[in-house]
């Protein structure tokens, strides 16, 4: 009992030196500590990392729609914007800017576009615009907006990615396309953004005289629900949905598919931290049996002991999730320099999250040594 021999036990766990018992017990084994924290580490970094892997697509799955008009208007039945077809004749724009609450109204022109690149293919969303009108591209890297016909700008993690330049040319359905612009947060989930003006769009789908969509701008106080509701009841056969109800169906069809997996795999996470905070803190208290048996028999309560090991499982289970935070703040890091087309987020909210988690982690972790002492003999100490 080399940790009992050299200082006067006190009833709450400190020795007469100040050193709190539990942390002398966990610094004894230096490995077996660095060992569990790099265990709770890697758990907690994994947690992080799915679960912002998860937000990531959702925010790449509706990154353009983020940046639009509050109000969608698309063919009748139309609930999203990146699977359902919607084609709509130009000449609705000025029946939809007749509706009262609306401040303006722009076309654009949207569809799917396989690029043949180097040898493969690459499928990317081609949006067409009218310039100076909106629904063009929010943010340049390189060169300039797409403005005159057979223009293009591209992703830039894309146009990296193929050796693509302001200036080259790709060929699309037959016609030479120029890139003017490399964009900047365009990087779509399974599919990049790429943008031309609408009259190029139109021609390269051979649909003259259409629009896609109507992002449409309601005028100051009056709120988009309302709006879009006007608009469907004022115009046949559109249907006009909220921005952010166009995207929340755009995240349940692109989003959901992926969340059983992941959210299993954080629960599985979280489990192995659990158990190794158990664990270890389990055979720490076995190791030190005769230990706290004696403590027993010197008149420390069974509380007191309970909480002797939980001070141990919150130690672990918090410097894990330090530790497993840093990390997961640096893979993220990483990702975005070397793979920039994958989009993880952790959020403050999430950090928070997880660190509300270990304390729940360490409070279910130091039921296991809870039980053990309390069911300890003190007589044991004195046995040989």
């Amino acid at each position: 009992m080399p940790e009992l021999m050299d200082a006067q036990i006190l009833p709450h766990g400190m020795s007469r030196r100040g050193v709190p018992i539990a942390w002398r017990q966990l610094s004894a084994e230096p490995a077996k500590l660095a060992v569990s924290v790099v265990a709770v580490a890697a758990a907690v970094a994994l947690v992080l990392l799915l679960s912002g892997l998860r937000r990531g697509i959702g925010e790449q799955v509706t990154l353009y729609l983020d940046q639009q008009a509050p109000v969608l208007v698309g063919q009748e039945g139309a609930r999203n914007f990146l699977s359902q077809k919607s084609v709509l004749p130009q000449a609705l724009e000025a029946r939809i800017a007749r509706v009262p609450g609306v401040a303006a109204a722009a076309p654009i022109s949207q569809q799917y576009a396989m690029l043949r690149l180097h040898g493969g293919r690459v499928l990317a969303v081609l949006i067409g615009y009218d310039p100076g009108r909106g629904g063009g591209p929010w943010r340049l890297a390189a060169g300039r907006a797409p403005a005159g016909p057979n223009e293009l700008a591209l992703d830039r993690v894309l146009a990296s990615s193929h050796g693509l330049r302001v200036g080259a040319t790709l060929e699309y359905r037959g016609v030479p396309l120029r890139i003017v612009g490399l964009t900047s947060g365009t990087s779509g989930f399974m599919t990049p953004l790429a943008f031309a003006t609408r009259s190029t769009v139109n021609a390269l789908g051979r649909l003259p005289g259409t629009a896609t969509f109507f992002l449409v701008r309601p005028e100051r106080g009056v709120a988009p629900e309302m709006l879009a509701r006007r608009i469907d009841r004022a115009v046949p056969g559109v249907s006009a949905r909220t921005r952010d109800a166009v995207a929340a169906e755009d995240r349940r069809l692109f989003v959901d598919a992926f969340s059983g997996p992941l959210l299993a795999m954080v629960a599985i996470a979280f489990a192995v931290a659990i158990l190794v905070v158990g664990l270890t803190v389990y055979s720490s208290t076995a190791e030190r049996s005769r230990e706290y048996a004696t403590l027993k028999a010197l008149g420390l309560r069974k509380g007191a002991l309970i909480r002797l090991a939980g001070t141990q499982a919150v130690v672990l289970a918090l410097a894990g999730t330090l530790a497993g935070t840093l990390a997961a703040f640096a893979v993220v890091r990483g990702i975005s320099v070397l793979a920039p087309r994958y989009l993880v987020v952790v959020t403050p909210a999430s950090v928070a999250l997880i660190g509300a988690g270990a304390l729940a982690m360490a409070l279910a972790a130091a039921f296991l040594p809870s039980r053990y002492l309390a069911r300890l003999d003190p007589a044991s100490a004195f046995r040989r």
